[in-house]
């Protein structure tokens, strides 16, 4: 039986996330693990990575200090599962992304679905889905945007940090190989990767920008060329 794109999407098995500090089974002490993590979490979106503290986040969270301890035995236990926690966050993202660039395709005929994988309307569809990803970072989760470059940076210093981060970026790498796949990219992991190198770009210059102001002409006009490079096709010959 073929499965439709929208099974193909959710037939891809997600990316597991591994937390390593201390695991309990009481639903009480689960929440209160989580809201420390929740709150080293806004302290590295406030502060950076190299703020989180035992002290620090017991004060964030309003919890005694013995807490942290208990649940994480150091500081680097301690930065891993925030990072998990926010990488957590990020796949869910991730996965609406990837659901919301198959969904103009799922219900095409035969015909108007060949139409739209293979000329400008297939780089219309791409752009505007990775255009709203970004927006969607930058403004409604300005905050796991500003995570994510933060947990970056610090992954360059922290080996503890390097498999995590290399783990987490494939996320969004391997949905876009998928989609390249579709639509027959004739080299969809290089494309994937030049794509989401582009998009990291536009989301720090968007982070610079006042979230309210970000210039979403010249972020669509890089995405576009990118994306007709890429597919060669030429977004021009219908002008």
């Amino acid at each position: 039986m073929t499965m439709t794109l929208l099974e193909r999407v959710h037939a891809t098995e997600p990316t597991q996330i591994q937390y390593r500090g201390r695991k309990t089974s009481r639903v009480g002490s689960e929440q209160r693990r989580r809201a420390i993590l929740e709150a080293a979490l806004r302290i590295v979106v406030r502060d950076g990575v190299r703020a989180i503290r035992h002290r620090s986040v017991a004060k964030e969270a309003d919890v005694p200090l013995a807490a942290t301890t208990y649940y994480f035995k150091d500081i680097q236990e301690l930065i891993s599962d925030t990072f998990m926690l926010y990488a957590e966050k990020a796949q869910s993202i991730v996965n609406v992304f990837s659901r919301k660039m198959y969904e103009p395709l799922e219900n095409a005929d035969g015909k108007k679905l060949a139409e739209m994988t293979t000329g400008p309307s297939l780089v219309a569809i791409i752009v505007d889905q990775l255009v709203a990803y970004v927006l969607e970072k930058t403004s409604h989760n300005r905050d796991m945007a500003v995570a994510d470059q933060a947990f970056r940076y610090e992954a360059l210093l922290n080996d503890n940090l390097k498999g995590l981060a290399r783990d987490h970026a494939k996320q969004l790498e391997q949905k876009l190989i998928e989609f390249l796949n579709l639509v027959h990219s004739s080299h969809p992991k290089e494309d994937a990767q030049i794509l989401v190198s582009t998009m990291r770009r536009v989301e720090y210059e968007a982070l610079l920008q006042d979230p309210e102001k970000i210039d979403t002409v010249a972020m669509r006009a890089l995405l576009e060329r990118q994306v007709s490079l890429i597919l060669k096709i030429d977004v021009t010959a219908d002008e």
